[in-house]
Formats: structure tokens, sequence, C-alpha cells
């Protein structure tokens, strides 16, 4: 059997962006090593944004893995929990990946869309909204057994609960937050390979910035980055102060988010 490096070493050159589990993870280690791996890929070297998804079957157990402090405060896992489809867990993680996949624009939710590939378990597994909520709150992505009989999701969030000093944070909560920043640095990434040859002047510093600025306006038009203009001077390119062939450019992502909660007040006269 291949070590967990070897598994590594062999899937790495060959790209992904969602990496799916057949199984639950329950050992720290494993997830640490997970954590580690896709941290590394999608660094700023790798630039190879990548999701992982580990499925569950079991709702305690998911929130489990979601309170590992490897986990909790990492925005790339997904752990998708169908409480009670005992033995599915293969086909839950290949349905979700399917479901993520199937969208175009990464800002939008996936509430709602289904999994077909998944048979629906005995309702009495059936979670009260109240438990949804809870798992939910603590970085679980529920699936639920829609009002026609077939799985849907519910709302896919990443296990992201605390930063890395472990304080509350829920700025990267939904698995769109990931999307939306992977689908920006491959857009100016594009964007700024059309003319690979430039000098280090301020002249072409400037006119690196006003293409980035150009191709941020596209995305609010596109409704997935919003307030662009807003922060418009927040997005500068300049030279790096520790190598002279090299620029830094920082690019404010202020992404759109999914409208999940829609509270009404009825007045009733």
């Amino acid at each position: 059997m291949a070590s967990f490096q070897e598994m590594l070493d062999h899937i790495a050159p060959r790209g992904h962006t969602l990496i799916v589990l057949d199984k639950p993870i329950t050992s720290a280690d494993v997830a640490q090593q997970w954590r580690a791996y896709i941290e590394q890929v999608s660094d700023r070297v790798e630039q190879r944004g990548a999701v992982l998804i580990v499925p569950f079957s079991d709702i305690a157990q998911a929130e489990a893995f979601a309170a590992m402090p490897a986990v909790k405060s990492c925005w790339r896992m997904v752990a998708v929990c169908y409480h009670g489809a005992l033995g599915q867990e293969p086909e839950l993680g290949a349905g979700l990946a399917g479901v993520l996949s199937s969208q175009s624009d990464p800002a939008v939710p996936f509430n709602g869309l289904k999994l077909p590939g998944v048979v629906a378990p005995d309702p009495k597994y059936t979670l009260t909204r109240e438990r949804v909520n809870r798992a939910l709150n603590a970085g679980v992505t529920i699936v639920k057994t829609g009002a026609d009989g077939v799985p849907e999701v519910v709302r896919v969030v990443t296990t992201y609960q605390v930063d890395s000093k472990g304080a509350p944070d829920d700025l990267l909560l939904d698995v769109n937050g990931p999307l939306v920043l992977d689908y920006v640095r491959v857009v100016m990434k594009r964007a700024a390979e059309l003319e690979p040859r430039r000098k280090n002047t301020e002249q072409s510093r400037r006119e690196l910035r006003s293409l980035f600025l150009a191709e941020a306006i596209k995305l609010e038009e596109a409704e997935i980055l919003q307030n662009v203009n807003a922060r418009a001077n927040a997005l500068t390119v300049v030279e790096d102060p520790n190598d002279r062939t090299a620029v830094k450019a920082r690019i404010p992502a202020d992404w759109v988010r999914g409208m999940h909660v829609i509270n009404v007040d009825l007045d009733v006269y």
C-alpha cells in the first residue's frame, strides 16, 4: 500500500481543483497532512487552488472533524455530511464535487442543488432545522432530503471558523470565498501573461495596475466582485523592495456573498 506522501506525489503533478476523499478523516495527523498539502499547491508559487472534500454520514463525526485545530482554521476544506447515508460516503463526496464543478459563476451559492447519485436514508435520520444550523455554524456542509425525495444541498460551507490567531472569523465561511479568490487570481494572471515582456519601470507598473483595475471592473459587472471603484486606491502595483526584477501587486477582493438568509417581518393589521 502506498504511503500518504507517495499518494500526494502521484496526484500533485496531474493538477486538481477539487480533491474528493471516499471516507471520513478521523485522525488529526492525517488532517494536518492534507491541510499542508492543499495550502502548498494553492500558495503564490504553485497557484493551483484546491479544495478538499471530506464526506461523512454521521453529524457528530463531521463536527468532530471540523473542530480539529488544523481544520477549523482552514478555508480550503469542506466537511460534507448527509446524516444517515451510511456507506455512501464515496457517492456523497463525488456528488458534491459534481455540484461544485457544474457552476461557471464562483459567486453563486449552491443551495438547493440536487445530488441524484445518492440514495436518501431512512427518514428517522432527518435533522431538525436547529440541528442543521448548529452544524453549519460548526463548519459542516449539510445535505438533506428534499421535498421530492432527492438529496439536495442546504449550504456549502468550508470548515473555516477561526483565523490564524484563533479568533472567530466568518470571512471565508462559504466555499464561494476560496472559489472566487482562485477565479480572480486566474483572471488576473491570464491578463498579465498576455504581455510577458515588460520593463520594470514606473510607467509599466502604472499600465499593469490599469490592466488589473479594468479586469476587476469586469468582474464587478459580472457580480463576482463588488465595491471595486470604492477600493480602487487599494489596488497597487509597486516594485518589490527585495527584488528589482519583480513587482508586488495588491488586488482588493471584496467578493459578492450569497443570499442565504431572508428575514421577513409580517405586519398584520
